[in-house]
Protein backbone atom coordinates (compact mmCIF):
# COMPACT_ATOMS: atom_id res chain seq x y z
CA UNK A 1 0.00 0.00 0.00
CA UNK A 2 2.95 2.51 1.17
CA UNK A 3 4.26 1.51 -2.60
CA UNK A 4 0.67 2.71 -4.48
CA UNK A 5 0.48 6.03 -2.30
CA UNK A 6 4.35 6.62 -3.04
CA UNK A 7 3.83 6.56 -7.20
CA UNK A 8 0.80 8.37 -6.57
CA UNK A 9 2.12 11.16 -4.57
CA UNK A 10 5.15 11.19 -7.71
CA UNK A 11 2.69 11.34 -10.39
CA UNK A 12 0.89 14.42 -8.43
CA UNK A 13 4.18 16.24 -7.97
CA UNK A 14 5.13 16.01 -11.67
CA UNK A 15 1.74 16.95 -12.72
CA UNK A 16 1.93 19.47 -10.57
CA UNK A 17 5.54 20.84 -11.65
CA UNK A 18 4.69 20.57 -15.51
CA UNK A 19 1.95 23.31 -15.10
CA UNK A 20 4.73 25.65 -13.55
CA UNK A 21 6.73 25.34 -17.21
CA UNK A 22 6.00 28.68 -19.16
CA UNK A 23 5.77 27.54 -22.80
CA UNK A 24 7.85 29.84 -25.16
CA UNK A 25 6.07 31.56 -28.22
CA UNK A 26 8.27 32.53 -31.59
CA UNK A 27 5.90 35.44 -31.75
CA UNK A 28 7.58 36.90 -28.88
CA UNK A 29 10.83 36.66 -30.88
CA UNK A 30 9.24 38.69 -33.71
CA UNK A 31 9.27 41.52 -31.37
CA UNK A 32 12.99 41.53 -30.74
CA UNK A 33 14.67 43.67 -33.50
CA UNK A 34 18.65 42.33 -34.21
CA UNK A 35 20.96 45.90 -33.60
CA UNK A 36 18.70 47.04 -30.70
CA UNK A 37 17.12 44.50 -28.38
CA UNK A 38 18.98 43.69 -25.45
CA UNK A 39 19.32 40.66 -22.95
CA UNK A 40 17.31 42.77 -20.81
CA UNK A 41 14.46 43.14 -23.44
CA UNK A 42 14.74 39.07 -24.39
CA UNK A 43 14.35 38.47 -20.76
CA UNK A 44 11.41 40.53 -20.33
CA UNK A 45 9.42 39.38 -23.42
CA UNK A 46 10.76 35.40 -22.57
CA UNK A 47 11.37 35.16 -19.14
CA UNK A 48 14.92 33.57 -17.88
CA UNK A 49 16.61 31.70 -20.31
CA UNK A 50 16.53 27.60 -20.12
CA UNK A 51 20.42 28.37 -20.83
CA UNK A 52 23.18 30.50 -21.39
CA UNK A 53 26.68 30.81 -22.60
CA UNK A 54 29.57 32.88 -23.52
CA UNK A 55 31.13 32.75 -26.86
CA UNK A 56 33.78 34.13 -28.65
CA UNK A 57 34.76 37.84 -28.62
CA UNK A 58 32.66 38.69 -25.46
CA UNK A 59 29.44 37.45 -27.18
CA UNK A 60 26.73 35.61 -25.33
CA UNK A 61 24.47 33.05 -26.36
CA UNK A 62 21.37 32.77 -24.89
CA UNK A 63 18.54 29.41 -25.44
CA UNK A 64 15.02 29.00 -24.42
CA UNK A 65 13.59 25.50 -24.71
CA UNK A 66 9.76 24.26 -23.81
CA UNK A 67 7.88 21.33 -24.66
CA UNK A 68 4.19 21.13 -24.94
CA UNK A 69 2.21 17.59 -25.01
CA UNK A 70 -1.02 15.86 -24.37
CA UNK A 71 0.41 12.72 -22.51
CA UNK A 72 -0.29 10.23 -25.42
CA UNK A 73 -1.41 12.57 -27.75
CA UNK A 74 1.59 14.19 -29.24
CA UNK A 75 2.43 17.88 -29.11
CA UNK A 76 5.00 20.24 -29.51
CA UNK A 77 9.01 21.72 -28.98
CA UNK A 78 9.72 25.24 -29.02
CA UNK A 79 13.85 26.25 -29.03
CA UNK A 80 14.45 29.93 -29.43
CA UNK A 81 17.90 31.19 -29.47
CA UNK A 82 19.53 34.68 -28.51
CA UNK A 83 23.24 35.42 -29.84
CA UNK A 84 24.29 38.73 -28.39
CA UNK A 85 26.98 40.79 -29.25
CA UNK A 86 30.19 42.51 -26.71
CA UNK A 87 27.78 45.42 -26.59
CA UNK A 88 24.65 43.32 -25.55
CA UNK A 89 22.73 44.10 -28.95
CA UNK A 90 20.52 41.25 -30.21
CA UNK A 91 23.12 40.09 -33.23
CA UNK A 92 21.10 36.29 -34.31
CA UNK A 93 17.83 35.25 -33.67
CA UNK A 94 16.29 31.67 -34.20
CA UNK A 95 13.21 29.71 -33.46
CA UNK A 96 12.21 26.20 -34.05
CA UNK A 97 9.10 23.93 -33.47
CA UNK A 98 8.67 20.76 -33.67
CA UNK A 99 5.83 18.87 -33.84
CA UNK A 100 5.78 15.56 -31.21
CA UNK A 101 3.81 12.54 -32.83
CA UNK A 102 1.45 10.98 -30.82
CA UNK A 103 2.92 7.67 -28.93
CA UNK A 104 -0.35 6.21 -29.35
CA UNK A 105 -2.03 5.82 -33.15
CA UNK A 106 -5.69 6.15 -33.77
CA UNK A 107 -7.03 2.74 -35.01
CA UNK A 108 -7.78 2.88 -38.99
CA UNK A 109 -11.33 3.60 -39.94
Amino acid sequence: MDRIRTRVCLIVCCLALAGCVKPVDCNAVGELNVGTSTIQDANARLGKPTNQSLGEGGTSMLRWESTTHVYTGGGSSTVIQLTFGSDGKLMNKSCTTKVIPPLVKEPAA
